[in-house]
């Protein structure tokens, strides 16, 4: 029997629960625990889960969020992916053609096209298995490792553990965060509740010197273990600028005499190496105390309608020219189309026109969200420039912060 696939909603949350145990879990012991995540994720609505079965057994599963994303100052709808997964004894098997999680990520997209939502983005497992359905790297982080004795020291007034009576003011502070970003994702107030929730098994930390004035940032961390030595892990933070940075450094380095070390994940264009007492990343071997760093990919994402999305954008004022794009979709089409770029926005329309830029659906998604200039791109051998200069106009997409979220999913 062929497989089948629905969207299913709150009736049947125990039946996805379970197949994310058979997914993902290590033990049916932890049946409680996957029910209870299903029920605390308040961000997923009835429909948004999708069973794939077989003889009436569900064999695989995946959920789809419907989320706002900004890109250069302007929210865009953006599916966002989760929990996609086979059972483990239906993985590499052939459903006809496709297997399981093929035909999962297929009927995934295609309600997100239905939904019109601009981009779908994911956290991937492993990021080749989605480059096949046209997801390309857009976020790069750098994990800092930050012995204590190496932050600056200084002031850090205002920082105090989280209260109720911050919690509209922490929320909107994120929402200034997230529009003058790059690819971040909103935060409703029932998703601020379960991060909040969440933290009990840490803590809350806010910037916010009056009671009644703004949040200037915030800091949620985890204690770890390693070896006989406690680390502090930054779940999440933000701030708004360098001076908050420097004030969330400065309440870590006053923690010394309880951890070794703090975790912290940050764009990969911020040196935070220049903000330490100690500035140097070794290079080699030594003695001394050393903040260390881990480059890493995380966001991947299809870019499904590129006219909303490239007009959605607030592009630097001072470029201006026209190019034609063809992007080579994982399905086998070429979608070719003109992009004119005047005083910091963009027009798209159909071309039947030669391209003068091409590229796959993957690498145009790193292009078009700014973390790969098209310029470099063609350099890599990633795309091609039959016209010179059109690559360069492309390059506008880049200008302004990297893409980069706190938000999880």
């Amino acid at each position: 029997m062929s497989l089948t696939l629905r969207w299913v909603g709150e009736d049947e949350l125990d039946r996805v629960a379970d197949t994310r145990i058979l997914c993902f879990g290590h033990s049916t012991k932890d049946a409680e625990r996957y029910r209870e995540l299903i029920r605390t994720d308040t961000r997923a609505r009835p429909g948004d889960y999708l069973l794939a079965e077989r003889d009436g057994v569900a064999v695989g599963t995946t959920t789809s969020l419907s989320m706002t994303m900004w890109v250069r100052g302007s929210p865009i709808p953006c599916q966002g992916v989760a929990w996609v997964g086979t059972v483990k004894t239906y993985r590499r098997r052939a459903e006809g053609k496709e297997g399981v999680a093929t035909q999962l990520m297929r009927e995934t997209l295609r309600i997100a096209r239905e939904r019109e939502q601009v981009v779908s983005a994911l956290m991937p497992f492993r990021a080749s298995f989605y480059e096949h359905f046209g997801y390309g790297l857009v976020e790069r982080r750098n994990e800092w490792t930050l012995p204590l004795a190496v932050l600056p020291h200084g002031s850090a007034e205002g920082l105090h553990f989280h209260q109720p009576a911050d919690f509209q003011e922490l929320a909107r502070f994120r929402q200034r965060i997230v529009e003058r970003g790059q690819c971040d994702i909103e935060r409703p107030g029932h998703a601020w509740e379960d991060l909040l929730k969440r933290a009990e098994s840490g803590f809350f930390v806010v910037d916010r010197a009056q009671k009644d004035g703004p949040v200037r940032g915030y800091l949620f961390f985890e204690h770890e273990r390693n070896g006989a030595k406690d680390l502090l892990r930054i779940v999440q933070s933000n701030w708004e600028d360098i001076a908050a940075l420097k004030r969330q450094l400065h309440f870590l380095a006053s923690l010394r005499d309880q951890y070794f070390a703090a975790i912290l994940p940050l764009p990969a264009d911020l040196p935070l190496n220049w903000l330490l007492r100690e500035t140097q990343v070794p290079h080699r071997p030594v003695n001394h105390a050393t903040a260390e760093l881990r480059p890493h990919t995380r966001m991947q994402l299809r870019i499904l309608d590129p006219k909303r999305f490239l007009e959605a954008l607030h592009l630097s004022g001072d470029i201006g020219g026209r190019t034609v794009v063809a992007v080579y979709e994982s399905e086998g089409a070429a979608n070719r189309f003109a992009v004119e770029i005047d005083r910091g926005r963009a027009s798209v329309a159909p071309s039947t026109e030669s391209a003068d830029f091409t590229c796959s659906d993957r690498v145009w998604a790193s292009v078009a969200c700014g973390d790969l200039p098209a310029s470099r791109a063609v350099e890599m051998g990633l795309a091609s420039a039959e016209r010179p200069g059109a690559a360069q106009l492309l390059d506008v997409l880049s200008v302004g912060p990297p893409p980069f979220t706190s938000e999880y999913f």
